[in-house]
């Protein structure tokens, strides 16, 4: 009895810190209100195209008039949001709380993996981080996507030998996947865990999982073929991407502020309005594929610099403090570094705290390496394994196929927040 209430004690810390977080996001949008971003102005302008035409996303002509599928389950929402309400309040609220769920995914993750006092921990360093302030306020797949794939995981390590929870978190991969498709990594992930250190009953908890992933997806892709004609059941901008990294002399870092069509690049197609949005994934697959076949090192050696663009920085969503954020295109924070002195007193808010997050996000990146190395000369490897493969290997998996974007790393940042303060699991004897 006394390890029941002592056990529900810790849990309601855990939902009283997340439950803190949802009040200060909230307050954060109400007092600043929505940002514009790139991706959240185009998931809304193909969210009102898809509600003019009574139908969800993707449409006929969406496949006519856009050169590839987006994000599917952002669009979604983002319309449901519309035309519930004709606002982006109700669904910028429910990214609020999202983003606290995740928070509270963080502290039940690290708890099975690690133990009360690091989940405690972990949780306090996510909500204090100043980049986690900003993102609700704005259209992002990322939360839902992020979100969902946590708590797929947390289900793996803390009813992972229930098949039935397994299908749950098969699921819930299969929405992560429609709201960005970076389920692969976790799915990957999840499958090595069980068979190194679940083997019981593995084959039908693995089954379980991919089936019920697999029915989502069919599901999702049959209705789409029923409506449109094409099977789609995820994004489709993979090539779109992929053939701009495939050309001699292409940039390792972020292509930023490129047009959709510039000439004398692989990615142009002279007679594109012509053609539907399969046609073109068909002709830039080819084109990737025909560089790839003669420029295999050449490709590989951008790796290294990919992953230092992608994890170069973090305040991406420290935008959404600017006093005026009214053009998508304006809202980005440039940092005076090699001026800080000078320049601090015509810094504003948001560059102050992209200064006090970028500082953070440094020791935060420094606290986990020390953690996973102390933890790895301990043996723990049951521990480490889901935090450190996703980390490493979803980070790897993600510039071997595009360019590295200091956004993309978001999926593995709350696994950054459980391994910082785990070192701390054997500062003492009593660490529960």
């Amino acid at each position: 009895m006394q390890n029941s209430r002592h056990q529900l004690t810790r849990l309601s810390n855990l939902y009283v810190l997340a439950t803190i977080f949802l009040v200060w996001l909230l307050a954060v949008l109400f007092i600043f209100g929505y940002t514009p971003t790139n991706d959240g102005v185009g998931y809304l302008e193909y969210a009102e195209h898809c509600l003019n035409e009574g139908a969800p996303y993707p449409t006929r002509s969406i496949y006519q008039t856009e050169p590839f599928i987006w994000n599917i389950g952002i669009i979604n929402l983002t319309e449901l949001s519309l035309w519930l309400s004709g606002s982006l309040w109700p669904l910028l609220i429910v990214l609020c709380f999202m983003k606290a769920a995740t928070c509270l995914l963080v502290g039940l993750t690290a708890e099975r993996l690690f133990s009360h006092r690091i989940a405690v921990i972990a949780m306090l360093l996510f909500m204090l981080y100043p980049n986690n302030w900003g993102q609700s306020t704005m259209i992002s797949s990322e939360i839902p996507s992020t979100c969902l794939a946590l708590a797929a995981v947390y289900l793996v390590v803390s009813r992972g030998r229930s098949w039935r929870m397994m299908a749950v978190s098969g699921l819930l991969l299969g929405i992560a996947n429609w709201f960005r498709p970076t389920a692969l990594i976790f799915i990957i992930a999840i499958i090595l865990y069980l068979l190194l250190f679940e083997r019981q009953h593995v084959v039908k908890r693995l089954g379980c999982l991919l089936a019920a992933f697999g029915l989502f997806a069919v599901s999702v892709g049959t209705l789409c073929y029923l409506r449109t004609g094409h099977f789609v059941y995820q994004a489709r901008s993979y090539w779109f991407s992929m053939v701009d990294e495939c050309y001699d002399g292409a940039p390792v870092g972020p292509h930023w502020g490129q047009p959709i069509w510039p000439k004398g690049y692989p990615r142009y197609v002279e007679n594109h309005k012509e053609m539907d949005c399969f046609q073109l994934e068909q002709i830039w697959k080819e084109r990737s594929l025909d560089w790839l076949k003669d420029h295999k090192v050449e490709y590989l050696k951008k790796i290294p610099g990919r992953l230092y663009y992608m994890y170069l920085s973090d305040y991406d969503y420290l935008s959404a403090f600017l006093s005026d954020k009214s053009k998508a295109e304006n809202n980005f924070i440039t940092l005076p570094y090699r001026s800080l002195l000078s320049k601090a007193s015509t810094m504003n808010l948001a560059q102050w705290l992209s200064l006090v997050c970028q500082l953070s996000y440094f020791c935060l990146l420094a606290a986990a390496i020390y953690s996973s190395c102390r933890l790895l000369r301990r043996r723990r490897y049951r521990q480490l394994f889901l935090p450190l493969f996703i980390l490493i290997g979803g980070s790897l998996a993600i510039i071997l196929v595009m360019h590295g974007e200091t956004r993309f790393k978001d999926p593995f940042m709350p696994f950054l927040f459980m391994l910082a303060p785990a070192f701390l699991l054997y500062s003492s004897k009593k660490v529960r």
